[in-house]
């Protein structure tokens, strides 16, 4: 709490004041967290250390005292953190719910019942919402002009989903094929900001964990774009083996430590060809440190060309080989961040939990629950309110709705079906979005063939009246010559 209670960054009195009780408060639910959820053969990611205090200390820091000042922002600011490093890698909502009641009742104890009503569960933090600023015309001509990163809590409904995709639209005209088409449920927007939160810290590392299609990518990817950061995959082949793998990540260590630039590795369990990837990865990510995957003459090289940027940054430190090494490591654990993407289906993710323990306790974990009804119909009705249905618009509104409730539906016989059987089963976002455009291919093609088969009908319709009409026309024709033979 030092940091936020520190005269030099000119915070209040007021919130240096509740920063101190903070601490004896954070360790207290934290002890709490430790002894009620209590890691099971489902939930074996549930083990928390000090790593998860220092995060939630971390993010707090990141705030300045225009931001917070008052005591009822600390202590959003407080909750927010605390639900970003320990809630976001629960499983389900009763946990969720759980923590909740666990962070009101330790502020009611620690710091006065007045403050515990006053937290709510959309509190959201994000560092990307301000714009950049106008020029003046006095900028020297090599200016950039970058919106400020300035950590600060977020409307969740409205303004955070608009200035997404106003984001969403500058990537898919910066990025050459990217044709992203993402809908920014409530959901989606926080766990964007979740990812956006990580990748902002030094040494920040992300573990996101849901099933096929929940978005894991395509948010990091955005996120990435947002942060101003360049974004790495491995391209995987037949012949591609863990040497190509560190050839790949010689690369980004290049890009992180030796140019200084933010880089994020997308990293998925598709991905992982060999088991030995992630023993690479493990290391990355637990020490910064891969052993052996540079020479001599190579580390000799980055040392090199590093020196005089050292000297620039650090002038008292002596520019020797193990102090430009340590540099170069900590530019590279400062701006190199990992970003796995696992599904939580099968024994597989378990059992690398036990192999690579540093991937689970190196990472902040941020787990993707099965998105809910509202955002089911959300996501519907992005697809197909612009889609041309022959039918009235109360009756297209009910279809879209109708969507939603059979995913949901769906799911909800899935949990109904393990809880039986014990047999697992899921439904993706993935198959919902297959289940949308099925239903627009399938209506499509009904739609034509009733088409052609209409049009048939006014064609032979339209014959039928022709030859209602010659045989009408034929009729009074032979009226008249009947007529005429009568008179002769």
């Amino acid at each position: 709490s030092s940091g936020i209670n520190a005269e030099s960054r000119n915070f209040v009195p007021e919130v240096g004041e509740i920063s101190k009780k903070l601490v004896p408060t954070t360790r207290k639910l934290w002890q709490s967290v430790k002894k009620k959820l209590l890691p099971t053969p489902a939930k074996f990611h549930y083990i928390f250390n000090l790593r998860d205090l220092s995060r939630i200390w971390k993010g707090m820091l990141k705030v300045t005292s225009d931001i917070i000042d008052s005591a009822d922002k600390t202590l959003a600011l407080w909750y927010g953190e605390v639900n970003r490093v320990i809630g976001d890698r629960f499983t389900n909502q009763k946990d969720c719910d759980w923590l909740h009641s666990a962070c009101v009742e330790v502020i009611n104890e620690e710091i006065g019942p007045e403050f515990g009503g006053k937290l709510h569960k959309d509190i959201i933090f994000a560092d990307f919402m301000r714009e950049p600023p106008e020029p003046t015309g006095e900028e020297p001509d090599d200016a950039e002009f970058e919106a400020p990163k300035i950590y600060e809590q977020v409307d969740v409904k409205e303004e955070l989903p608009a200035k997404l995709r106003s984001y969403q639209e500058m990537y898919n005209e910066t990025v050459r094929g990217a044709g992203m088409d993402l809908v920014f449920f409530k959901d989606a927007a926080i766990h964007l900001t979740r990812i956006s939160r990580i990748l902002s810290m030094p040494i920040g590392h992300a573990m996101l964990v849901g099933v096929g299609g929940s978005g894991k990518q395509s948010l990091t990817r955005l996120a990435s774009y947002i942060a101003g950061y360049e974004i790495f995959q491995i391209t995987l082949s037949r012949t591609y083996n863990a040497q190509n793998l560190l050839d790949d990540l010689k690369i980004l260590y290049r890009i992180a430590g030796l140019k200084g630039k933010g880089v994020t590795f997308i990293f998925t369990d598709n991905e992982i060809k060999d088991e030995n990837f992630l023993e690479s990865m493990n290391n990355l990510i637990a020490s910064g440190e891969i052993s052996g995957m540079f020479q001599r003459d190579e580390i000799d090289e980055i040392l090199g060309e590093l020196g005089p940027v050292m000297k620039k940054e650090m002038p008292r430190h002596p520019p020797t080989n193990e102090n430009l090494y340590e540099y170069f490591i900590n530019r590279v654990k400062e701006n190199l961040h990992v970003v796995l993407c696992f599904s939580p289906v099968g024994e597989k993710f378990r059992t690398r939990s036990l192999k690579f323990p540093g991937l689970f306790s190196g990472c902040t974990m941020d787990w993707f629950m099965r998105w809910p009804k509202d955002a089911l119909i959300e996501v519907s009705n992005h697809f197909l309110s612009s889609y041309k249905m022959d039918t009235p618009e109360d009756v297209k509104l009910s279809i879209i709705n109708s969507m939603g409730v059979i995913q949901d539906g769906v799911a909800e016989t899935c949990i109904e079906y393990f809880n039986r059987y014990r047999r697992q089963t899921h439904v993706t976002p993935k198959s919902y979005l297959s289940f949308l455009d099925g239903f627009k291919i399938i209506y499509t093609e009904k739609y034509d063939e009733i088409k052609i088969l209409a049009s048939r009908m006014e064609t032979g319709l339209a014959k039928l009246l022709e030859a209602s009409q010659s045989v009408a026309e034929l009729s009074e024709m032979l009226v008249v010559k009947e007529k005429r033979k009568k008179y002769r």
